[in-house]
């Protein structure tokens, strides 16, 4: 092998350097940026960071209000719909009862919410984007309810939690 004297061989090692580091920059300008962590949001509030990012949709399709006795356990079919152009994975979704009303829509005081309980979705949901599915929620009636309560209608306010995935 012939040498190139000190002067090449310095001529050499810079350009190979030089190379090496074109080849590095080249690599992190064209290596797609690493994973997003997973963006959590809710539908009742503006998180930060989240901004590209349009809450998914909670409607309630039962149609009619579901008659329950006391005791007893009914069902409510909620559709969850994603707005957004990716994937997301619904974490949670829940329903708290709000206080009665009457026919005239008048809330009843002498009959307390807590009669009425929601079983929250507890396996999470995936959305394909632009997409919805269908849920199914467990409502339940205590079986110690006050007489005030009959032929009420108690409002249900959805909530519930996503992820970017």
């Amino acid at each position: 092998m012939r040498n190139l004297g000190p002067r090449s061989e310095a001529i050499v090692a810079s350009a190979i350097l030089a190379v090496g580091a074109a080849v590095v920059a080249t690599m992190h300008l064209t290596w797609p940026a690493p994973e997003d962590p997973v963006v959590t949001y809710a539908i009742s509030n503006g998180q930060q960071g989240v901004e590209e990012l349009r809450p998914f949709e909670i409607t309630d399709v039962s149609g009619e209000p579901v008659e329950l006795r006391p005791g007893t356990q009914g069902q409510r079919h909620v559709r969850l719909s994603n707005p957004n152009s990716v994937d997301i994975v619904v974490q949670s979704l829940s329903a708290l009862p709000g206080q009665p009303v009457d026919g005239a829509h008048n809330r009843v005081a002498e009959c307390p919410s807590g009669v009425l309980s929601v079983t929250p979705m507890t396996d999470p949901v995936l959305l394909a984007p632009n997409g919805s599915v269908e849920v199914t929620m467990v409502v339940e009636v205590s079986t110690d309810v006050p007489a005030a309560c009959t032929d009420l209608v108690f409002p249900l306010t959805y909530s519930g939690r996503a992820a970017r995935i």
